[in-house]
């Protein structure tokens, strides 16, 4: 599978299918310093994509996408399965 790494000024984030959380268990685990927009999550490279690779299982392959760090603003916080 192929994912994009936004890379922020600080930051990065990695978008995956929210239906790819869910069908791995791990949406109520996602922390506050993901973001959400319509079926994506961007997970925080450092908190909660760390935290998905374990349970994926494998060394997926990323398309960097350069970003800066205010670019997820107009995004919501991911809270978790409402």
């Amino acid at each position: 599978m192929i994912y994009r790494h936004f890379v922020g000024d600080t930051k990065g984030w990695v978008e995956v299918k929210k239906s790819e959380l869910a069908r791995l268990g791990l949406l109520d685990f996602i922390s506050s310093s993901s973001y959400t927009k319509n079926d994506n999550v961007y997970l925080d490279e450092d908190l909660d994509f760390s935290f998905f690779l374990y349970y994926l299982g494998n060394e997926p392959e990323l398309i960097q996408v350069e970003v800066t760090d205010d670019y997820f603003n107009k995004y919501e916080k991911f809270k978790g399965e409402q």
